[in-house]
């Protein structure tokens, strides 16, 4: 339906609101990119999902109404600056290359250039600058055994708390964002990239803050998403679920629940966590696309020699295929679909219309059926 005429003062009103009740609601983190919304209402130094912020002014549900020019022209019409969070700029870093974190990595992807933990405005990652600076504050970050990263979290007086920079990193997958580490080589000398990671799970230890006092320290532990890559086996063939099990809400809730980074006793489990959880989301995915490609809405090419319709996972947000993602961000898809994202001339536009498909899917769940 086409959006109704509208005053500038309710849509005042939608962007109070939106910083009023949802800006801090986990729902909405990280929303900027996520991939589902293209555009934002710039006022000052924020931004404001614009369908959504046109959805409140009017009481109409986003979904009822038109997307894209009608809702742009519905808030330029209203002298409202939209910015488009599509335009961000390519994300490439090569591991063991030293970058200069002001020009090369908060300055053109945003994210503080001070905090340890700087989640990007531009695009869908968080910088992780890992060192020996801050030891005296309880932060020791090492690599262990298979590759997995210990990653303190941040906060320098009293008890870490999953907040901010720490939550961020804990709910990674929900939000979209990679995790890309840097380490600190000292003063002028720039930051060695490490590689991409997912958190696979966190654990406390008891250290010392700022002050002298004892307080309980968060550390993340991190996966190289290399080593996931290698394990992402094929396709639908992988799930490990019970052929009997038909519940898909069920599976949806486990998939759901397994992006989010838990509490564990340590290093020495994060490989296992990660490939369990990596999937818990992928036999829901598979389940929710029910033999179909869920790019060309194609039966699947074959059927397996276990009984299977044949679909390959993608990871939308990934120029690679591999590692913990969410539901929201991986799509069951044919070889060929698979095949044209990565190498094909409009791989870019046919990514972004699995990744609009997904959300619709996500958004009307309980209509998901599943194939015998």
């Amino acid at each position: 339906m086409a959006i109704p005429a509208g005053e500038k003062k309710a849509l005042g009103q939608a962007l109070s609101m939106f910083d009023g009740e949802l800006r801090e609601n986990p729902e909405w983190a990280n929303w900027e990119s996520n991939g589902v919304h293209s555009f934002a209402i710039r006022v000052g130094n924020k931004l404001y999902p614009a369908k959504k912020i046109v959805s409140l002014a009017i009481d109409i549900a986003g979904r009822d109404f038109t997307r894209g020019k009608p809702t742009n022209g519905y808030l330029t019409a209203r002298a409202f600056k939209l910015v488009d969070l599509r335009k961000a700029p390519k994300l490439v870093f090569i591991k063991g290359e030293i970058y200069d974190r002001k020009t090369e990595i908060n300055g053109p992807f945003g994210g503080s250039t001070q905090s340890g933990i700087a989640p990007s405005k531009q695009a869908l990652a968080i910088f992780l600058f890992a060192g020996a600076s801050g030891e005296q504050y309880g932060y020791i970050d090492e690599e262990g055994a298979h590759g997995v990263y210990s990653y303190t979290g941040e906060g320098r007086i009293g008890h870490m708390r999953l907040t901010k920079g720490n939550l961020a990193i804990q709910r990674h997958a929900e939000s979209g964002r990679a995790l890309h580490l840097f380490k600190i080589l000292g003063k002028s000398k720039g930051q060695q990239y490490m590689g991409e990671y997912a958190c696979a799970d966190l654990s406390w230890k008891d250290g010392t803050d700022a002050k002298g006092n004892i307080r309980k320290i968060v550390l993340f532990h991190l996966v190289p998403v290399a080593d996931l890559i290698l394990h992402e086996t094929s396709p639908t063939d992988d799930l490990s679920l019970d052929t009997v099990e038909k519940n898909i809400q069920t599976l949806r809730s486990r998939a759901y629940e397994a992006t989010i980074a838990s509490a564990s006793k340590g290093a020495s489990t994060a490989t296992r966590t990660v490939y369990a959880r990596s999937q818990a989301v992928k036999d829901y995915v598979f389940m929710r696309a029910g033999g179909i490609c869920e790019s060309c809405n194609q039966p699947a090419p074959f059927t397996t020699n276990i009984g299977r319709p044949y679909l390959e996972p993608h990871h939308i947000n990934r120029l690679s295929d591999g590692g913990l993602d969410h539901p929201k961000y991986i799509g069951a898809i044919c070889p060929t679909c698979h095949k044209e994202i990565h190498y094909g001339e409009n791989g870019d536009v046919k990514n972004e219309s699995l990744r609009e498909a997904i959300y619709k899917k996500e958004i009307d769940h309980r209509k998901i059926t599943v194939f015998n």
